[in-house]
């Protein structure tokens, strides 16, 4: 059941590292505000237009929901391998130090690096490991579903009403003018240098708009599964995860929806005054519960589907990329910097939003047979195998 459990898991990481790379490509690995002189500029035919919106409405949100779930549930197996109490949080917190060293590296070539945040709520794990499995779950929840965000973006409204969205994330138009330059057509040094300075603002970035609330939820969230084994008795868990997971969270999903629509639609037709910060407010608790259900629903039915012997031969091609998942998410962010940055190929804004997607499918799929042919030979990926013996400070061979 253990072998069963970490496939399972490898198979739902790599499953989730499609659907990032489907988003980073066909953002073009900008992670930005557009400047005001290329508005848009992934959009250049209806195409394009159609392949954003499917993008918004089933991918964005959601996949990084999934990865930072793993995360969490990473943290527990780990913790309960064998090694604990004080030796184990030290040989974890020296583990996260090399992360945010690795996401520092990467940071600098990509401003939307997302390591150098999950290194840091990393310690909450540490913090919250002693919590009793309600309180731990109560936590999780409130966090997830974003309550802090909403409650500090209702207090700005009721004592600043004419605050507008814009006003909580202040950058200058110049700012994204220089930026998307230096992204086209920039040296490698003025690329790390733009990216530096980017880093204050993207943690700033994280806070206001409450997405350091939502990714410490979901590490907390799979902390609890790992807790109550979730992936160690699946065949025990399957009628549990189709007939309340899936199913619930299908409806949930929909009435979500409704509510949304029936509560912003009388707002409306009603004219009521309601300042852009309250809608904010409402409107992101709408949608930060509709992206968790959503995810939910992707992680419930990957689960069912895994078994089924016919859909779990082909769920299976996700497993040599989600086991080394740091390699996979790292060579993708290379590839991309590469086409569409200055420093490379130079195609930010030349291509739309389709041929980047289509260019992060097929990268995607060439990651497969590498990653495949790579653990035929060795035991970790080349990232994964200098994390680890960077935190035994261990020198061994990295062959099978």
């Amino acid at each position: 059941m253990a072998k069963s459990r970490i496939e399972i898991i490898d198979v739902l990481r790599g499953f989730t590292l499609l659907g990032i790379a489907m988003i980073h490509f066909s953002d073009q690995y900008y992670a930005g505000e557009h400047p005001a002189s290329h508005p848009n500029f992934t959009s250049h035919f209806l195409g394009d237009d159609i392949a954003m919106g499917f993008l918004g409405i089933f991918v964005s949100g959601k996949f990084f929901m999934i990865f930072s779930f793993l995360f969490g549930l990473s943290f527990f197996l780990q913790s309960d391998s064998g090694t604990t109490g004080t030796k184990f949080t030290l040989r974890f917190l020296w583990r996260l130090t090399l992360l945010l060293a690795i996401g520092m590296i990467h940071h600098l070539h990509y401003r939307g690096d997302i390591l150098t945040i999950y290194a840091m709520l990393g310690v909450g794990l540490v913090v919250a490991y002693k919590l009793p499995d309600r309180a731990l779950l109560i936590v999780a929840l409130v966090l997830t579903l974003d309550v802090p965000a909403a409650i500090q973006r209702g207090i700005e409204a009721w004592q600043l009403p004419q605050s507008t969205i814009n006003d909580q994330f202040k950058t200058k138009p110049a700012d994204h003018e220089e930026y998307y330059q230096i992204a086209k057509t920039g040296t490698y040094p003025e690329l790390l240098k733009a990216n530096f300075y980017e880093l204050e603002f993207k943690y700033r970035y994280q806070v206001q708009s409450g997405r350091i609330y939502i990714t410490m939820g979901l590490f907390l969230l799979g902390l609890y599964a790992g807790r109550k084994r979730f992936f160690e008795n699946l065949e025990g868990n399957l009628p549990w995860i189709r007939k309340i997971l899936l199913k619930r969270s299908l409806w949930g999903l929909l009435a979500l929806i409704l509510s949304a629509a029936v509560f912003f639609g009388g707002v409306q037709i009603l004219k009521l005054p309601m300042p852009e910060l309250l809608q904010w407010a409402i409107g992101g608790l709408f949608y930060d519960a509709a992206n968790l259900a959503m995810a939910c629903v992707y992680v419930a039915g990957i689960i069912v589907l895994f078994g089924k012997d016919r859909w779990r031969k082909r769920l299976m091609v996700f497993y040599e990329p989600g086991r080394m998942g740091l390699t996979t998410y790292l060579m993708q962010t290379a590839v991309g910097v590469l086409l569409f940055f200055g420093i490379g190929l130079g195609w930010l804004g030349d291509v739309g939003a389709l041929a980047s997607l289509c260019i992060g499918i097929v990268l995607f799929g060439i990651q497969i047979y590498l990653s495949k042919w790579w653990l035929s030979k060795f035991s970790y990926g080349p990232v994964e195998w200098l994390w680890r013996r960077g935190t035994l400070l261990k020198i061994q061979a990295m062959g099978k």
